[in-house]
């Protein structure tokens, strides 16, 4: 006996689950109650490819007329599916049949099956993305940080023997800051908290609470740490704002921060290698031994740059009168404004006693006038700080784009400058 009819009224009506689509054109000829139901009662005669969104993940379906069973996964309803799908060929017209089972229960994950999914999907493309800047900066990280937890800050703290910098990444306005601090107990609390550590602002040194306020944040904003660590002899400590609709589930996940560990310390330890022999040891800005080593290789070849030459005012007159703490606690300031704005395009440079450079590599001529004036405002948020020590810098900034000549670009620098520490010289005063 031929019972094909039976079997196709049962599968269809009572089972669900079948849908039939030209092969060619995806032209829908063909829905069951399950599909209307899911779809909508006018499916048929709609196309597949733009009312389906599982059938781009089918696979490619065999000639021969077998079937290839495959898995999908609907994030809306949170379901599991098995669909298996054929081609048949009926009055010299190409079909696809495709049938769709929920396994959502049956695969014991329900609710968790879309959450558990997503997260190793996302997972593998941030991984990627991370192994892929391995040998880039702490800045080609921290933007990752906030898109992958939902956050509109993160906080980069490493330890440098007796200082501890700080590089705040704000999604918000896609800027850096930085900031160094001594280390004292207060500081070193935030090194030793557990991870997935929740923290309130009141909780934090007062130095670190000064950051977070120059950032946006406020007495009520909480903070939480990701995870912290040691490389080389340096530690250091990530923490992220809290913010709504913030990931807490994925900083729980140790192969997450596994990766995320993996970066940090691989930075870390390529860094000790060569910090010392090319940062400042007073200000940790880059020094001039750094600074000819990018003249010569890197500032000849880009396509735009931006030159910022600094003088500090009033050096002498403090190590004179206040003494030569006081003198670098002046000069702490003055590289400290630097410091707010460098990135891994913009590179600040302490050339020797009073006189600092700031280098934007491939910036428009608007940008390098906005990075003026957001070191103008940092220097002036710096000078509110209740420690007596008030910072004058004169500036002379010039740009250029290919080809330009940087001998003379730092020339036209250093006359700007000259001409500006004479508006802001004090009545009486001698100029250098």
């Amino acid at each position: 006996m031929n019972f094909k009819n039976e079997i196709a009224e049962f599968v269809s009506d009572k089972l669900g689950g079948i849908t039939i689509l030209e092969h060619n054109s995806k032209r829908i000829v063909y829905a069951d109650k399950v599909f209307k139901e899911k779809y909508g009662n006018n499916v048929t005669d709609m196309y597949g490819d733009e009312v389906y969104m599982w059938l781009d993940e089918c696979p490619n379906i065999p000639s021969d007329g077998s079937a290839v069973e495959w898995e999908c996964i609907d994030t809306d309803n949170r379901k599991y599916y098995k669909i298996d799908s054929a081609l048949f060929t009926k009055e010299e017209k190409n079909y696809q049949i495709h049938c769709m089972t929920d396994i959502t229960e049956y695969m014991g994950l329900n609710k968790d099956i879309t959450k558990y999914m997503s997260f190793f999907k996302r997972l593998s493309g941030f991984q990627t993305a991370v192994l892929k800047k391995l040998s880039s900066t702490y800045y080609e990280l921290l933007p990752m940080l906030a898109d992958y937890f939902a956050t509109n800050m993160v906080y980069f703290m490493v330890q440098r023997e007796k200082d501890v910098d700080v590089i705040t990444y704000s999604k918000l306005g896609n800027t850096y800051s930085n900031d160094r601090l001594t280390l004292n107990d207060a500081v070193n609390k935030s090194f030793v908290m557990e991870q997935n550590t929740e923290m309130g602002f009141a909780e934090f040194a007062d130095e670190l609470k000064e950051i977070f306020t120059l950032t946006g944040s406020n007495e009520g904003s909480k903070f939480r740490m990701l995870c912290s660590g040691e490389a080389s002899g340096q530690r250091y400590a990530v923490y992220l704002s809290v913010w709504p609709n913030m990931d807490y589930e994925s900083m729980k996940e140790q192969v997450l921060l596994s990766v995320v560990r993996l970066y940090l310390e691989n930075g870390l330890m390529r860094e000790k290698l060569i910090y010392e022999s090319e940062h400042d040891s007073l200000t940790g800005l880059y020094n001039k031994g750094k600074y000819l080593s990018m003249l010569e290789t890197e500032y000849p070849n880009l396509n735009s740059i931006a030159i910022y030459n600094f003088d500090v005012n009033d050096l002498k007159v403090m190590n004179d009168t206040y003494g030569h703490e006081a003198g670098d606690k002046l000069l702490m300031k003055a590289a400290n404004s630097i410091r707010k704005v460098q990135t891994n395009k913009i590179h600040g440079y302490r050339m020797g006693g009073d006189e600092f450079l700031m280098v934007a590599c491939d910036v428009t001529e608007q940008e390098a006038n906005q990075l003026k004036e957001r070191w103008e405002q940092e220097l002036a948020r710096l000078n509110t700080a209740p420690d007596r020590i008030h910072c004058v810098m004169a500036v002379g900034m010039v740009y250029g784009c290919k080809e330009y000549e940087l001998s003379k670009l730092l020339k036209k620098a250093d006359e700007l400058m000259y001409e500006d520490k004479k508006k802001k010289k004090k009545p009486g005063e001698v100029i250098r």
